[in-house]
């Protein structure tokens, strides 16, 4: 009985290392590994085979991150195109917008940097910076408001230029705000968990 399952091992070794697909499998990955070692830089190849896999996990990232930056890119050239990208910078809310534009580059650096966690927190708190325009905005509105009173139209223009500024202000911001936040999380679930 033992020398039958001796026999019976032998014989399932022997067709494994015989089988035609066995030696493709093989093959196939020898090549593969003579490629990234013919593609890879000195320093790779001196640091193992293990290092040059890992390598190639970061080019696949960075390959990703590329791609998906440069849908948003075309997103921002498309608004651009059609003269909307321009409009949250006028008036009264330029600087608001500049801190969430640097808040969302600043988080786009972080992707690429793989820091997930300040990613989350710029996500987060630029909601607050947008929903802090609104607030600013509304108070422009509402405090122009307040000074009117007057029966004369020439007296109520400007206070409805200032209250449509003031809501400029807070739409925008707001719009600006949410918009990154959106593009920020849309980052870290494609890539965040890219390693698994």
């Amino acid at each position: 009985m033992a020398n039958s399952t001796i026999n019976l091992d032998a014989r399932s070794r022997a067709a494994r290392e015989w089988h035609p697909a066995a030696e493709r499998t093989s093959a196939v990955t020898d090549a593969l590994m003579q490629l990234r070692r013919g593609l890879a830089s000195p320093q790779l190849v001196e640091r193992g085979e293990s290092d040059i896999a890992t390598d190639g996990i970061q080019i696949a990232f960075l390959s990703r991150a590329v791609v998906l930056q440069a849908i948003g890119a075309a997103v921002v050239v498309g608004l651009w195109i059609a003269g909307l990208a321009g409009k949250p910078f006028e008036g009264n809310n330029g600087p608001l917008c500049w801190i969430i534009v640097g808040m969302g580059l600043l988080g786009i650096g972080c992707v690429f940097a793989q820091r997930w966690k300040d990613v989350q927190w710029l996500a987060t708190h630029v909601v607050r910076i947008g929903l802090l325009g609104t607030v600013v905005g509304l108070i422009i509105a509402f405090s122009a408001a307040a000074q009117g009173g007057s029966t004369n139209p020439d007296e109520i223009k400007p206070m409805i230029a200032a209250v449509v500024s003031g809501m400029y202000v807070s739409l925008y911001a707001t719009l600006l705000g949410i918009g990154t936040n959106l593009w920020l999380k849309v980052n870290l679930r494609l890539l965040g968990n890219f390693h698994g």
